[in-house]
């Protein structure tokens, strides 16, 4: 299955159909800080060259590797990097080596996809009014559970101290824990409660919080046996110098995050709020940096081809198992932007 059917923010791609500039293009398809990255990787990047391109990465990573166990309080035997969260997915997968994998449904599509590659087979457990019940969630044959905090796609969020007893209460099942959003909402996660937990991965991300994903690097917490597992079964040199450099002035950028997260609840809080208001569409509850829309006898993937001609990209949810094509996923962006997606809704909707 080719890699555009599983994410957003085809900006390329839409740049060639549409003869445009890809940076003119307004992308609410993927989840990512509508800030853009922080002016501090920029110019980290930019002191970085040539040397950064003209030698081998530096794969001990020391620096990185302190910022973020001083992060998150944690030791260095537990943290691996990686090319990115969908790399480190299929490398906790392979070092997990599970047979049957329950995910709840729906999902982020690259999870079922990832746990075939392992060799394991998918379970799928469906989310009933697409909100997961952590009572009704039972691994029974499965001997590993998939989760996502903030969920993806619909957004919930799960409370560490119902989402740490569930764990506790099921100590038999590896975990593979995706918190690739919770930089929105550090309080709640779970990695340094589940450093010591047997069979246990939390995948972290870099790029979509510092609004940088064409730098592919991500990170992830495990147990020390899982995570020098998944270290013997890693390629060499996985994360490259720029992205080194990148992400550990991105680390060290406070005033970034700060802006991010005040932005963010902000553009969130008026987002919803006006989608609400805009009729033939019910907008489902969530606390992630998007917002999953149904809607009312229309057809996803119609709006979709209908906005892309005006340079406005949004994710349809037609291929996305548990969903179907009468929901959109739209990104948490800025006033302006909101307001120009928002136009167009309106147009179409009416």
């Amino acid at each position: 299955m080719p890699s555009e059917a599983l994410h957003g923010g085809r900006i390329h791609a839409a740049g060639r159909t549409l003869g445009r500039e890809p940076g003119s293009i307004l992308d609410f398809s993927a989840n990512l800080n509508p800030l853009g990255p922080p002016a501090s990787v920029l110019a980290v990047l930019r002191r970085s060259l040539p040397l950064a391109v003209a030698a081998y990465p530096d794969s001990e990573a020391p620096e990185l590797r302190r910022l973020l166990c001083q992060r998150h309080h944690a030791q260095d035997r537990h943290l691996v990097l990686g090319h990115g969260g969908a790399a480190l997915l299929l490398l906790a997968l392979r070092a997990l080596a599970p047979r049957r994998v329950m995910l709840p449904e729906p999902c982020f599509r690259e999870q079922p996809r990832a746990v075939r590659a392992a060799g394991a087979e998918p379970v799928f457990h469906p989310l009933r009014d697409l909100r997961l019940d952590l009572g009704s969630l039972e691994p029974g044959d499965c001997d590993a559970v998939l989760l996502t905090n903030p969920h993806n796609p619909t957004g919930q969020l799960l409370r560490p101290e119902a989402l740490g007893a569930w764990i506790r209460e099921h100590p038999q099942a590896a975990l593979v824990l995706d918190e690739a959003f919770m930089d929105y909402h550090p309080e709640h996660s779970l990695v340094t409660r589940l450093l010591d937990r047997p069979r246990t991965v939390i995948l972290r991300s870099l790029t979509k919080f510092y609004g940088m994903p064409g730098l592919r690097v991500g990170y992830a917490f495990a147990d020390a046996a899982t995570a020098a597992r998944m270290a013997e079964l890693q390629e060499a040199w996985p994360v490259g110098q720029l992205e080194l450099a990148a992400a550990c002035a991105a680390l060290q950028d406070t005033a970034y995050e700060d802006a991010t997260r005040a932005a963010f609840h902000a553009d969130s809080a008026r987002f919803r709020a006006a989608l609400v208001a805009l009729p033939g569409l019910d907008v489902l509850p969530g606390e992630a940096p998007f917002v999953l829309v149904r809607l009312r006898g229309r057809s996803g993937t119609d709006l979709a081809r209908q906005f892309q001609p005006q340079g406005l990209l949004v994710r349809a949810c037609a291929q996305w198992p548990g969903l179907g094509d009468s929901y959109l996923r739209l990104a948490v962006r800025g006033p302006e932007d909101q307001d120009r997606l928002l136009r167009a809704l309106a147009g179409q909707l009416n």
